[in-house]
């Protein structure tokens, strides 16, 4: 009992380090105002932040405006694309993987190489090239497949901010699946399991999949770095009301401060439940 009690207060302990740290950050500008090292206002704007966030109060975006009404329904809106995106791309590269290994493992290389190539186009160009594609669809054919940016309420882009933000995700997460499950084909296990009449697909299924995860769960933080970098691009081209395009708009320490916060607790609490889960096994 008391073992698990050290453990949640260093877990919070961790935390409340975490909020510091991007309090610390967001007031830099305050630091290097006039390209002079200002202290004594770096140290005021830091004490004033600190009583703000942890009390919620008299936060403005604008001086006039509360902050917490126009942020939370727009954080909710970036993380429900977040995890849409996410989940999409996920289930895409366990399917490509899925097809690449059962159907067309000799040309595997070949495939992996298009990926890598595939890659190395920007991301901001694959989102320019799906509106241009879709726009010209429609003035060709008069056929409007998909809202290819929001303008207001009633016509929101959905598809293709999804499509922008999984896809760099799904391709990584591809070519991370199908290296890892050759790794693990190639093991003395898998021989011994064939030998013993094992099935192909329940070998993938239960055993190889099962021991490629921690290595799925060690690429966790990269992936929602890459998607967190690429959401700020996807609600600025396609107008998506979230809370990236906000910042954008509104550019306050505050607002940074506590949206950088607001994005940190929930992946903060998933890796902690992670490491409890890791090490009560």
């Amino acid at each position: 009992m008391v073992k698990h009690g050290l453990r949640l207060a260093q877990i919070v302990l961790q935390y409340i380090i975490g909020v510091f740290i991007f309090i610390l950050i967001g007031n830099l500008p305050i630091l290097l105002r006039d390209l002079t090292l200002d202290t004594e206002s770096y140290i005021n704007g830091v004490k004033v932040l600190i009583v703000k966030i942890f009390t919620l109060s008299d936060l403005t975006y604008d001086g006039e405006h509360e902050m917490l009404p126009a942020v939370i329904d727009r954080y909710f809106l970036s993380m429900k694309t977040l995890s849409i995106a996410f989940i999409a791309a996920l289930g895409m590269a366990f399917l490509l993987s899925y097809l690449i290994v059962l159907l067309f493992e000799k040309k595997k290389d070949h495939i992996l190489s298009f990926i890598e190539i595939i890659r190395s186009v920007p991301d901001v160009l694959w989102m320019f090239l799906l509106q241009v594609f879709f726009i010209w669809i429609f003035k060709a054919y008069g056929v409007k497949l998909v809202q290819t940016v929001s303008l207001g309420a009633d016509n929101q882009a959905v598809l293709l901010p999804l499509l922008s933000l999984s896809l760099p995700i799904f391709l990584f997460l591809t070519q991370i699946i199908v290296l890892k499950i050759f790794e693990e084909l190639d093991k003395q296990y898998v021989t011994f399991a064939k030998a013993k009449g094992l099935s192909y697909l329940y070998l993938l299924n239960i055993h190889v999949i099962r021991n490629i995860r921690q290595d799925l769960l060690g690429h966790c933080k990269t992936i929602i770095w890459m998607m967190l970098s690429t959401l700020v691009m996807v609600e600025y081209i396609f107008n998506m009301d979230g809370l990236m395009l906000f910042n954008i708009k509104h550019i306050s320490v505050e607002l940074f401060v506590l949206s950088s916060i607001l994005f940190f607790t929930p992946f903060f609490i998933i890796y902690r439940l992670i490491d409890l889960r890791r090490l009560s096994i």
